[in-house]
């Protein structure tokens, strides 16, 4: 996470970490050829998402969602559209 350390951010590095491990894990399992990961911070939280671009997915089961927050995720969600699924988590920094 060292853009977030650029940012002047340290003392989530373990769950943004972990965080994104599980994002990328997620996208890596819906079958595409590509995954990207997105990073925002705004007012002390950090946004991060997975994009799958692997078309044709239904929106998943929550279990992944119930996952993230277990890892210190403050809101969490999942959508799919055109270019693929999208996992995204706030993190507080």
């Amino acid at each position: 996470m060292s853009r977030l350390h650029e940012w002047g951010y340290r003392q989530a590095d373990q769950a943004a970490s972990d965080l994104t491990e599980l994002l990328v894990r997620t996208a890596v399992g819906d079958g595409g050829k590509r995954v990207s990961v997105h990073l925002a911070d705004q007012n002390r939280q950090a946004l991060i998402v997975s994009l799958s671009h692997q078309t044709g997915l239904t929106v998943s089961d929550d279990t992944v969602l119930r996952e993230l927050a277990a890892l210190g995720a403050v809101s969490c969600g999942s959508d799919t559209a055109e270019d693929g699924r999208r996992v995204w988590v706030v993190l507080d920094l």
